[in-house]
């Protein structure tokens, strides 16, 4: 199992977000996303459907606020 991740657009919720995708037994699958929006100015975290280990959410909660770089204050 291997993990990594993906800066998206997303127009419809009026923001960007960096997922998290884990490759495993020949599929992709996105495990979670730390969202910015626009229209708010405020992150979130969610996670879809599985268990992500707690180091994985913490280097992707960094990795969002420096490769996204908005609102990190």
């Amino acid at each position: 199992m291997r993990y990594s991740t993906l800066v998206a657009s997303d127009v419809m919720r009026d923001g960007i977000a960096l997922e998290l995708h884990r490759h495993w037994q020949n599929q992709d699958n996105v495990v979670a996303e730390v969202f910015f929006s626009d229209e708010v100015g405020k992150w979130t975290l969610s996670t879809f459907d599985c268990d992500v280990p707690l180091e994985l959410i913490e280097q992707l909660i960094s990795e969002a606020k420096e490769r996204l770089g908005r609102g990190a204050e």
